[in-house]
């Protein structure tokens, strides 16, 4: 059967910012199955950054979602929502694909306008409502255990369903000045050091997060095996600065927190260093689509379905019985924390830089 020829096609995936940076295979995709299609993607303005510049997409439409649903009452907020309705109807699209499978997607989607709206069936979808505003549901298949595959069966279905998840690109566009600034914080900070390394302990759950001292003893594991390595810790909130700056007390002065950065200057850094080891946390998927190999280590979730995929990246999953239980407090806290050691991590990342050197 012949592929259907779009030519305006939404992608829907308003959250969270490693979801989104999951999802950037799928417009490497779409441009090779519909080469001349206009494509759109609307998303929650707090992650638009991670789209913005990309040369596959014609626009990226920012929703300002949060703040719509606390000021609903007001006049300042209906008009808003109006205007970006407006704005989405604006796309004519032939096609969307509802890649977030939730109500608020849903929502969206069906607002959109396009005829076609594709999304989960019933055992793939995150909220049942969601059902309710597509009109094309997909099925998983039983190899469809990493994210990014899950979200390319949905996109795929029109074209046939079949794809090579390994030959699939994602890209982060960085401008001239991102890189610039980059290359003077990593020359100010580090001028003769090699190889960079970059550690991200933030996360938003207690439950995945790991001990400042596991970090810190993770990286003097590494800094012993190269001698001339640098060490950055990036951090996003007043918390994560606090526990950067205790991470670099406990390793050393040789270990250097980032100055506070925009989501285009850390994936600029990122990619300048090559380098990134952290929890399941937004940032380890940003790092990985901007090119950095990566090591990240799994305790409430799984490994084997969000951590960063291809040969580049390494996962470590906490040997607990009760591993990837999905739990944002747990009485074995501690314990799971424990579970895995901090050498694990080094060693994995240290065959890392020993393969790209």
């Amino acid at each position: 059967m012949r592929p259907p020829e779009f030519s305006r096609i939404l992608i829907v995936k308003l959250s969270a910012l490693g979801d989104v940076a999951h999802a950037l295979p799928v417009l490497d995709y779409l441009k090779k199955a519909a080469p001349r299609a206009r494509i759109d993607w609307a998303v929650d303005r707090r992650f638009s950054g991670l789209l913005e510049g990309n040369g596959a997409l014609f626009r990226v439409l920012p929703l300002d979602l949060r703040r719509l649903k606390r000021e609903w009452t007001t006049g300042s907020a209906r008009k808003e929502a109006a205007e970006a309705v407006r704005e989405l109807r604006q796309g004519r699209y032939d096609v969307a694909f509802d890649i977030q499978g939730n109500a608020k997607s849903g929502v969206v989607t069906r607002l959109s306008g396009a005829r076609l709206r594709f999304g989960f069936d019933r055992h793939g979808v995150r909220e049942a409502p969601n059902l309710l505003f597509t009109n094309r549901k997909v099925a998983l298949r039983p190899e469809d255990q990493h994210i990014t595959r899950k979200l390319l069966r949905v996109v795929s279905a029109p074209f046939g369903g079949d794809f090579d998840l390994s030959s699939l690109r994602a890209e982060i566009h960085t401008t001239e000045a991102q890189e610039r600034r980059a290359a003077e914080v990593v020359q100010d900070a580090f001028p003769d050091s090699t190889p960079l390394l970059v550690v991200h302990p933030g996360t938003t759950w207690q439950t995945k997060r790991m001990d400042p001292g596991f970090w810190a003893e993770a990286v003097g594991i590494l800094k012993r095996r190269f001698r001339r390595m640098g060490v950055f810790i990036s951090w996003g909130s007043e918390e994560e600065r606090r526990e950067a700056e205790e991470i670099r007390q406990i390793a050393g002065p040789w270990v250097k927190p980032l100055p506070k950065l925009s989501l285009g200057d850390l994936a600029a850094v990122y990619r300048k260093c090559g380098f990134l080891m952290a929890p399941d946390t937004g940032p380890l998927h940003v790092a990985a689509a901007a090119g950095a190999k990566t090591v990240s280590v799994f305790r409430v979730t799984d490994g084997n379905r969000n951590a960063p995929y291809g040969t580049g990246h390494r996962f470590i999953q906490a040997p607990m019985p009760c591993t990837a239980c999905l739990r944002k407090r747990c009485a074995q806290d501690a314990e799971c924390r424990r579970s895995i050691a901090p050498g694990a991590a080094a060693d994995a990342m240290a065959g890392l830089i020993g393969r790209a050197g």
